[in-house]
């Protein structure tokens, strides 16, 4: 299986997707992320994501542009940014979009933000375990 999560910046949502789903995916997957634009991965994204010991060693953010998006088994968009600007495929039932609410926007208290950041972790986890356990085929947009 060949597997990319896109968002919009591909700083924080499509960045804990890839890292999920190379700690929860089987060997031999090919895990990519890739955003709309590039901003660097933020020091929140690298804290949520080592809070439940994972690390995003050699993560980078990565444009869209530099895939063939026809070249994916599956084709994930986690905002609707990425589900509004995604390339047309060729077999559009490769596509599934699961919208998962932008840590990045969140206000408040460090505590209050961090907060934020861990239930979107939370939330891709769980898309990334339907992946695993098949229950999340392609099989066209969903929201």
């Amino acid at each position: 299986m060949k597997i990319i999560f896109l968002c919009t910046a591909n700083s924080c949502r499509s960045q804990m997707a890839e890292t999920w789903a190379r700690h929860m995916l089987p060997d031999g997957w090919e895990i990519h992320s890739a955003g709309l634009i590039t901003y660097p991965i933020t020091s929140e994204t690298w804290n949520a994501m080592r809070e439940v010991g994972l690390d995003m060693v050699g993560q980078e953010s990565k444009s869209l542009d530099g895939y063939d998006l026809d070249a994916f088994d599956l084709v994930v968009t986690l905002s609707d940014e990425a589900k509004r600007f995604l390339p047309r495929l060729a077999d559009p039932a490769r596509h599934l979009h699961h919208l998962v609410r932008d840590p990045m926007s969140a206000t408040g208290t460090a505590e209050q933000i961090r907060q934020e950041f861990a239930r979107g972790r939370d939330q891709i986890r769980e898309l990334v375990a339907q992946i695993a356990e098949g229950k999340v085929p392609a099989s066209g947009s969903r929201d």
